[in-house]
C-alpha cells in the first residue's frame, strides 16, 4: 500500500530509511490494523476457485486482489 501511495522504486531497505516512505508505511500499517477479519472455510477447491473472485467483486477489493497470472 505504501509503495503504491508513494510510487517509489527503491529496495526495501532504502524505502524504510526514507522518511516519506516510512510515514506512508506506518499509515498503511495502522489502516491494516484497523480492519476486521473474517474467513470462510471452503473444502472444495473448485468452489474456492469461484468464490474468491466473487468475494473480491462483492467486497470491492479489486485494488488488492487482481487475480493476474504470476
Amino acid at each position: 500500500m505504501a509503495a503504491k501511495w508513494t510510487g517509489h522504486a527503491m529496495r526495501r531497505s532504502e524505502a524504510m530509511a526514507d522518511p516519506d516512505f516510512k510515514r506512508e508505511f506506518d499509515r498503511a500499517r495502522e489502516k491494516i490494523r484497523s480492519l476486521d477479519v473474517a474467513y470462510v472455510e471452503i473444502g472444495n477447491p473448485l468452489v474456492l476457485h469461484v468464490f474468491e473472485p466473487y468475494a473480491a467483486l462483492e467486497l470491492d477489493t479489486g485494488e488488492c486482489n487482481t487475480f493476474d497470472t504470476h
